[in-house]
Parts: C-alpha cells; sequence; structure tokens
C-alpha cells in the first residue's frame, strides 16, 4: 500500500518537539534495541520437592513468578526473599539460589531472556542482580491464563510482553549505563557474535572463532574470557542451550528433529548435552510444561 499524508501543515502549526536532545536521541536507540523474548508461560503447582534441600541452583532464564498460594522462599547470598501470595517476583537467570518450600500452592510464571546484542543478555552484565518483589498483581487479569481457557492470542501475548516490560523497567538499573557498558565491553567481539547466530549449532568450533578473530585459539579465549566473564565454550553452550530450550519447548519437533537442527551428531548426544545443562533429559523437561 502506498504511505501519503494529506494532513494539513496548520493542523501542527503549534507543535513543538519534545524529547529532542542528542541524549534522548541515544536513550531511544537504546530502548528500541533491548529486547524481551518470552520463552515459555506456565501455571503448575508445587509442592515440598520444590525446595532445594540447601543446594543454589540456577538456569539460564530469567523467571517472573506470580504466587497464587502456597509458603516459598529463595536465599540468595544473605537475602531471603519471602514470596507471597498475590505478589510477583523477579528471578535473574545465572544467579544461583537456595529454594525453600514450608507449604505447597500454585503459581503462574514465565521464563524470559533479554537482548540488546545478537543472542547476548545484558543483564548478565548487571553484577547486582538479586532476587526481589516487583509489585502486586491483580488475579482477574490473569485468570484466563490460570484456568487454562485463554487461546494463543496476539493481543494478549502483546498485553502480557507490555506488562513484563513495565515491570523491568521499575527494577532495572539506570538501562543506558548498563547498555553502554555492556557494548564497551563486547564491541571488539561483534563479528564474534554474528558468526555464532549465523552458525550456531554443536559442529561449531572454537577454532573457526579464533580464526575469524585473527588469533590463536589460547589468545581468542584469554581475550573473550577476559571481556565477556565466561570462555567462549562456556558462552556457546549457553547459546545453543538457549536455543535447545525455546524448540524443546516451543516447538512440537521431535527430539531427533531438534538434534538434526542444532547440529548434533545425534539424538542421544543431544539429550546428554541437555541434561548436562538442564538437569533432566529433554523429553522429560518438555513433559514438565506440557504434561
Amino acid at each position: 500500500m502506498k504511505q501519503i499524508d494529506t494532513t494539513n501543515p496548520r493542523a501542527h502549526h503549534l507543535s513543538r518537539r519534545l524529547l529532542s536532545n542528542p541524549q534522548t536521541e541515544r536513550a531511544f536507540i537504546q530502548a528500541a534495541g533491548f529486547k524481551i523474548h518470552i520463552v515459555g508461560l506456565y501455571s503448575t503447582r508445587f509442592d515440598l520437592e520444590w525446595d532445594s534441600n540447601g543446594k543454589r541452583e540456577c538456569d539460564y532464564l530469567h523467571h517472573i513468578d506470580l504466587a497464587l498460594s502456597g509458603d516459598r522462599q529463595v536465599l540468595h547470598g544473605s537475602k531471603c526473599v519471602d514470596i507471597e501470595p498475590g505478589n510477583a517476583y523477579f528471578f535473574p537467570g545465572n544467579t544461583p539460589v537456595e529454594r525453600r518450600c514450608s507449604k505447597p500452592g500454585t503459581v503462574l510464571y514465565l521464563s524470559f531472556r533479554c537482548e540488546w546484542l545478537p543472542g547476548v543478555d545484558p543483564l548478565m552484565d548487571w553484577e547486582a542482580r538479586t532476587p526481589k518483589k516487583i509489585g502486586k498483581f491483580n488475579v482477574r487479569d490473569w485468570k484466563p491464563l490460570i484456568t487454562g481457557n485463554a487461546c494463543a492470542d496476539v493481543n494478549l501475548l502483546l498485553k502480557l510482553q507490555a506488562q513484563v516490560y513495565r515491570w523491568m523497567a521499575e527494577i532495572l538499573p539506570p538501562m543506558g549505563v548498563l547498555i553502554s557498558n555492556h557494548l564497551e565491553t563486547h564491541a571488539r567481539f561483534i563479528k564474534i557474535f554474528d558468526a555464532i547466530e549465523e552458525k550456531l549449532g554443536a559442529d561449531l568450533r572454537i577454532a573457526t572463532l579464533a580464526k575469524l578473530h585473527g588469533t590463536s585459539i589460547h589468545a581468542f579465549s584469554m581475550l573473550f574470557s577476559e571481556h565477556t566473564g565466561v570462555t567462549p565454550k562456556e558462552y556457546l553452550n549457553r547459546r545453543l542451550n538457549q536455543e535447545a530450550i525455546q524448540l524443546v519447548i516451543g516447538t512440537d519437533l521431535k527430539i531427533k528433529e531438534i538434534a538434526e537442527r542444532l547440529h548434533f551428531t545425534d539424538e542421544f548426544y543431544f539429550s546428554r548435552f541437555f541434561q548436562k545443562l538442564n538437569g533432566v533429559p529433554p523429553s522429560k523437561y518438555r513433559n514438565r510444561f506440557y504434561s
């Protein structure tokens, strides 16, 4: 469709542009580049097995819990967060916590990851990230999801995503500073991150990335680790696991088909990889959400 503007200019002759300084333009660009990818939304009943029995555990994804009933706590460092029904809580990814459960209950929760550079979560650069309460919620607004009566509706998902952005905007540190530091930290590896996204798979080798960077494997690994906080292998495994989780819980592909898509030699190798990072094989991980 051809785009035309027939508005009489006189209709706007008293308008003045707001937020037009260079700092604001930069903020617009940063805000537009920051994305939240909702991986899944789940309603579940938990029991005493939710308790981690003194262990500190975590996964790669961020979570928001909407507590409906029960009595739980999470411990991060010396801080204890009581999970009270009627409140929403943010649990950042890659942040080990001890889980305690005193009374079974129900919870609606969603898992997500953030992105500015392709495949790179800027919140992982937020050293002060910690579990915290993010506010109250109205159960009536979420009832269709809790009861399972909601259909896969784009408008509903847009509302859900907007709520997540709103919650995160309230608790995150100044994002301009965080993203600027994030970009500065990762700037010298832009080509590497692009190559990983283009060729992501179990057959992607560190040697290939080192060659692209123009250094030896050892020098590349040392430099990458110094500037990103993880080794190239750890980062590759994390990204591969993120993609695997999305395919396992977000598609109807068979486990063998997912293994092939991610370039594993066979589904058994893929299952071992998945279980090592997530604690259970992919089939059991899928059943956890669809049983």
